[in-house]
């Protein structure tokens, strides 16, 4: 992009609502008032230079002068306004957000969209929420860890060189057992608001423990990618949420930065762009974890509803968790909370961050793809990290 075409973006920011606006800004819209479109776009080919720092910068590129007009002419012809966008390379499109006006049926507006020749996909802007709560009982300290034989499995395995994209709520990466694990940092969601879900979820991967104090990740070899992409409301007590457009930006990031596991200790209603991403991710050999949504819950079905992803449930729930094959410790957890503090939470979210842990073991021990890594997750009734790596150093 030229200096001149870059100054004028910034001009626009500054005097007028419709130009591009942080990801936070979302949180405050109520459910629908937006809607994601994409247009086939080579994104590898219009983008030059490092892709981590253009992400690091994410507003100094647009979408080109061969989707310029395009954006602009749907929003005048279906009545929407440009609010952010950009180019998706992992899908090789470009994806623009939309406002809508009050009362208009998005549903109705997105469908109509989708049908424009001139479009790749429309939908409106879903609301995701972290699936966790603050324990209130403390049993014995890290009783998971037991239950997992963790103990046994970091004589094979401690994740050394495996790298685990953490899209949450952000992490405190200045906690004593989190010191040295995260090894790369983006705010998708323009540093709203945050909340100690991401915390919690680092901790149960990668908490440290080489420091004669405190609690031991299932993997705390592994090297963690923060990706914030969801926001609290400033109760420390109450779930994050994210929304279509800050997990997009994340999973494209994880995808484009070649991760082997992606944790997602999240849910929401269907999404298909995102759906689409995790197939890509599945194609890449990324295991994606992702955590059990309550039973007969149909409005946070997603993304335990997409086939390529690890669904876990809490092995401590009985028959709660519905139909999830892959079960993992998830109450009372002990686990890194910000601020340097522990405590105890519950919940499928710390379930399946146990699962990504175990992964992480197996695949700094052998190079699995997906479906291997999930026939092993699923060997045994009982989740053992070490009988998963016993098992993997047998495969041919």
């Amino acid at each position: 992009m030229t200096r001149s075409l870059r100054s004028l973006l910034l001009l626009c920011s500054l005097i007028a609502a419709v130009c591009v606006m942080p990801a936070s800004a979302f949180a405050a819209d109520a459910e629908g008032e937006r809607i994601l479109v994409t247009l086939h776009y080579d994104a590898v080919d219009q983008m030059h230079g490092d892709a981590i720092e253009r992400y690091h910068r994410p507003h100094d590129y647009g979408p080109g002068a061969n989707v310029e007009p395009v954006l602009d002419a749907l929003a005048k012809e279906y009545g929407l306004v440009r609010v952010n966008g950009w180019p998706m390379r992992s899908l090789s499109v470009h994806c623009e957000v939309y406002s809508v006006a009050a009362g208009v049926d998005v549903v109705a507006l997105a469908g109509r969209l989708a049908k424009d020749p001139r479009v790749d996909s429309a939908e409106p802007m879903s609301q995701f929420h972290t699936l966790t709560a603050t324990g209130k009982s403390y049993r014995s300290l890290q009783h998971s860890l037991d239950e997992l034989d963790i103990d046994g499995a970091h004589a094979l395995s401690r994740g050394r060189g495996v790298r685990v994209a953490v899209i949450d709520s952000g992490v405190d990466a200045t906690h004593p057992d989190l010191n040295g694990a995260v090894q790369t940092r983006r705010d998708f969601a323009s540093s709203a608001n945050a909340a100690p879900h991401g915390t919690e979820v680092a901790g149960v991967i990668a908490a440290r423990g080489d420091n004669g104090a405190g609690i031991v990740g299932v993997a705390p070899d592994a090297e963690l990618l923060d990706l914030h992409a969801c926001w609290g409301d400033g109760n420390v007590n109450s779930a994050a949420s994210c929304d279509s457009y800050s997990l997009a930006q994340a999973l494209d990031f994880a995808i484009t930065s070649t991760v082997d596991v992606i944790n997602l200790s999240l849910a929401g209603p269907e999404d298909a762009l995102l759906a689409r991403l995790l197939a890509v991710a599945e194609t890449r050999a990324i295991c994606v974890v992702v955590a059990a949504p309550p039973p007969g819950d149909m409005t946070h079905g997603f993304p335990a509803s997409v086939p390529s992803v690890i669904v876990v449930g809490m092995s401590d729930a009985g028959a709660r968790m519905g139909s999830a094959r892959i079960r993992a410790p998830g109450t009372d957890v002990l686990t890194t909370f910000p601020g340097g503090r522990y405590d105890y939470a519950s919940g499928s979210s710390l379930a399946a961050a146990h699962v990504s842990g175990v992964i992480a073991l197996a695949r700094a021990l052998r190079r699995l793809d997906p479906q291997q890594v999930r026939s092993l997750l699923t060997a045994h009734e009982h989740l053992s990290a070490q009988a998963v790596l016993a098992d993997a150093a047998t495969l041919r």
